[in-house]
């Protein structure tokens, strides 16, 4: 899976009555119609609805017409657009944007065998402009460039990957400029002992912790985390804020190395470490191999 901040400001339109049978839910909401640079998209089952005024739709159709590759494993959804990444987890508020995380107001939901998220949210952090006609229940997504759109081909073989398909390499190397969270991170900071991760949070990061059943929970800046690492472990995002600038230095710290199939792909043979997403986006190591590489730092 791709995981992989600019803020984004978005009105989230959407919500799923939890609870509700779909049989019933079904006939009390009103079709809707999705429009992407004037073709209608088409939902060969599960499809979008209004919920009194709010709009959901299954993430993968709307995605794909946007001109974005769409994963799903461990109920988590990778949306990849050209350099942009969106990871999100069923059932959680939360949402990262390359290395940005965001709240949401409405979670990504499971529905009809399919994955449900708030359309405008999406549309927008995919860079399309969304409008809603409440009279007619058409929503249309507009592109910068209003052209036809096509679905991104898979990336091109990559130095260190193990099959052009896998969009993460073993390179890992660190962002230009942004390495202040490296250095206090993880050059004498993590450790790992007895299968657990063990690390302070900087006072100048900030980041969350999610779990494997899609729940997150917030880090405190200068207080002390133990994570297991392993099967079913989750994640971390860890990010610094760098004042006057658009862009921050922000880690994903998988500690399931078998918890997305790129990844495992990649390290899944590795139980006793955990995987470093981020520096020069998708380039991954073990984070063993990332302390090394902090420590050498200026």
């Amino acid at each position: 899976m791709k995981r992989s901040h600019k803020v984004l400001s978005s009105v989230l339109t959407a919500v799923i009555m939890l609870g509700m049978l779909a049989s019933v839910g079904s006939a009390a909401q009103a079709a809707v119609s999705v429009q992407v640079n004037g073709k209608i998209v088409q939902f060969p089952d599960a499809r979008p609805y209004d919920e009194g005024n709010r709009v959901m739709i299954p993430i993968r159709f709307v995605s794909e017409a946007l001109g974005a590759t769409v994963g799903y494993s461990n109920r988590i959804v990778t949306i990849k657009q050209d350099s942009k990444n969106i990871v999100m987890k069923v059932n959680s508020d939360t949402v990262t944007v390359d290395t940005v995380i965001f709240k949401l107001d409405v979670p990504a939901r499971a529905q009809q065998n399919r994955t449900y998220v708030p359309l405008r949210f999406v549309s927008e952090a995919l860079g399309a402009a969304v409008d809603w006609n409440q009279q007619t229940k058409l929503v249309t997504i507009t592109t910068a460039s209003g052209g036809t759109v096509s679905p991104s081909p898979s990336p091109s073989p990559t130095p260190g990957t193990a099959n052009g398909n896998n969009m993460y390499s073993t390179d890992f190397a660190w962002k230009p400029g942004y390495i202040k969270l490296a250095k206090t991170l993880f050059a004498n900071n993590m450790k790992v002992e007895n299968g657990k991760l063990s690390f302070t949070l900087p006072k100048e990061a900030y980041g969350q912790y999610y779990e494997a059943d899609g729940s997150s929970v917030d880090l405190v800046p200068g207080k002390s985390y133990t994570y297991a690492i392993g099967k079913g472990s989750g994640f971390l995002s860890l990010a610094q804020v760098y004042p006057g600038r658009d862009e921050q230095e922000g880690y994903v710290i998988e500690l399931d190395s078998n918890g997305t199939p790129d990844l495992g792909e990649l390290y899944g043979e590795i139980t006793d470490d955990a995987i470093v997403i981020g520096g020069v986006k998708d380039t991954t190591a073990t984070l063993s191999e990332v302390q090394k590489l902090a420590r050498k730092l200026d």
